[in-house]
């Protein structure tokens, strides 16, 4: 590339840059970090890249379908850690219903910083922003998180002596 060219081409990085750091593009379920060049912005360098090429001295076709390739590899990463972040949520939601009936201790920090353990059976499971909660013996007010758990045992249905 020349100088000329260089220059350009780091004028649109820096700006490409910048816009990205400036403004933020959200979806319904993840936004894009401030700091990461989106695939938009990928072909939008690549453009620039073309049409400033130096005539004499074109770039070599392997080297664009390795930035093509590596695009599309990122797409796939991007594409797979968002399912994994899915299948994680519906994995937490199955489990915290999965506590229904069942008999549990948990264990919570009062005000002054000493564990309380509690044990109950669970008879409600909120859901929230793909948070479960659950709630112990009929108590709507007191909901306890997941990571709360210290003990699960399946309720004693047996009912012959």
């Amino acid at each position: 590339m020349s100088s000329t060219t260089s220059t350009a081409f780091s004028s649109l990085v820096n700006s490409l840059t910048s816009s990205s750091t400036t403004s933020t593009t959200s979806s319904s379920s993840s936004s894009t970090s401030s700091s990461e060049l989106t695939t938009e912005s990928f072909f939008q360098l690549l453009a620039a890249q073309l049409e400033n090429q130096d005539v004499s001295d074109p770039m070599d076709n392997s080297e664009m379908m390795t930035q093509i390739t590596q695009i599309a590899m990122m797409q796939a990463m991007n594409n797979f850690s968002t399912a994994i972040d899915n299948f994680s949520q519906i994995n937490t939601i199955n489990y915290g219903t999965s506590m229904l009936g069942k008999d549990v201790e948990i264990g919570y920090y009062d005000s002054n910083g000493d564990l309380q353990e509690m044990t109950g059976t669970v008879t409600k499971v909120d859901i929230y922003s793909g948070v479960p909660t659950l709630y112990l013996d009929g108590d709507e007010d007191t909901g306890y998180s997941l990571a709360n758990l210290m003990s699960i045992n399946e309720t004693d249905t047996d009912t012959t002596e």
